[in-house]
């Protein structure tokens, strides 16, 4: 099993991704999805801790793939695997493509059970 963790400075846009991807996988699909937007308070922004206590919930996963929109979400989810364990580290895959299409493409080659090899030459075209 692998999860994805979806990181925006909204919440309204990983809660959209997310609902968006389980209509095309299913919701009981056995790919995890987290909505990782916004603030704990929810206001705009980007919360490193929220990403850290996904992060470590998600330590059963075989693999862990972080998608993000745009700079200090990048940032906070790098500072969150900067404060895993190395053991955990070395599950997480921080993406470089777009939130939208690289998760949602992601998500369904994981839900087909698409090794991690051929999800990341999928994300590599977007």
């Amino acid at each position: 099993m692998d999860s994805v963790l979806l990181v925006s400075h909204s919440k309204k846009i990983t809660d959209g991704l997310k609902e968006m991807i389980e209509e095309m996988i299913g919701e009981e699909s056995k790919v995890p999805l987290h909505s990782l937007g916004g603030t704990e308070d929810g206001r705009l922004g980007t919360d490193a801790m929220k990403i850290l206590s996904c992060i470590e919930s998600s330590a059963s996963s075989e693999n862990i793939y972080i998608f993000c929109d745009i700079g200090s979400a990048i940032l906070s989810a790098e500072t969150a695997i900067d404060m895993t364990s190395e053991e955990l580290q070395k599950k997480i895959i921080l993406t470089d493509c777009p939130l939208v299409e690289g998760a949602f493409a992601a998500a369904v080659q994981l839900s087909i059970g698409q090794s991690k090899e051929l999800v990341l030459q999928e994300l590599n075209h977007l």
